[in-house]
């Protein structure tokens, strides 16, 4: 079964358009990125799937099935009680809250509390300092543990290199390429760190003014080219 199908997502903002024409199609076990310019329409598509807008102003439509079932007034908080998370760009854990405290929050049980440990073991060493005292890295960490522990079949993921050093970058994507292959998850990650996607990415879009303007598995997209007309980029 497919994990999550998105057909023809148009995002606006007091009547602009953001996003046109979006489709994907996520299946267990693949990690999908969106790679693009900073104002390309990343965040608004993920934001747009999960009805994650402001409410005066942001508008989406189209067509979204989430493990089989029509999903028909998408919210944040009805999907994840249906198995789709989002990592959102900022504002991703309580910083003043210790790490114990925010996975005690998300869910007593300590079984599964230490397999999200197991997953990031430097957080097994951070329990009691508060998320603000934390790495940026750490702090993405947490917000994926966090995630975790609601036990999602897809994780949409935004930005997960925002202001990070490169090799930090490097092992969260590849701890979301090990969620993908070792517990099936289905992962839609929209960032602009090309190189750490390019590694570890099944299928990679690319994003520009709002469309998607190249896409297609990794071994089949003529990543040079792509790169240096949409990204500004000439090598990977």
């Amino acid at each position: 079964m497919t994990a999550l199908t998105v057909r023809n997502l148009q995002v606006s903002y007091s009547g602009v358009p953001a996003v046109a024409r979006y489709d994907v199609e996520l299946q267990p076990g693949s990690l999908t990125v969106i790679l693009g310019r900073n104002g390309a329409g990343k965040t608004s598509t993920l934001r747009g799937i999960v009805g994650f807008l402001p409410g005066e102003t942001g508008r989406a439509t189209g067509e979204i099935e989430l493990l089989g079932q029509v999903v028909k007034r998408p919210s944040p908080l009805a999907l994840s009680r249906q198995g789709l998370c989002l990592i959102s760009e900022r504002n991703k854990v309580f910083t003043g809250v210790t790490v114990a405290d925010q996975l005690e929050l998300i869910s007593p049980n300590a079984r599964a509390q230490r397999r999200v440990l197991d997953i990031f073991p430097r957080l097994a060493e951070r329990l009691d300092i508060r998320a603000g005292l934390l790495s940026g890295g750490e702090r993405q960490m947490l917000a994926t543990a966090l995630a975790l522990l609601r036990e999602p079949k897809v994780l949409l993921v935004d930005e997960l290199s925002l202001g990070l050093a490169p090799a930090i970058v490097h092992e969260l994507m590849q701890r979301l390429r090990t969620l993908a292959d070792e517990q099936g998850l289905a992962i839609l990650a929209a960032d602009q760190a090309v190189t750490a996607s390019l590694k570890v990415a099944d299928v990679v879009q690319v994003m520009d003014d709002g469309e998607v303007v190249a896409s297609g598995p990794i071994a089949d997209l003529d990543v040079e080219t792509v790169l240096a007309t949409y990204l500004g980029q000439e090598t990977v």
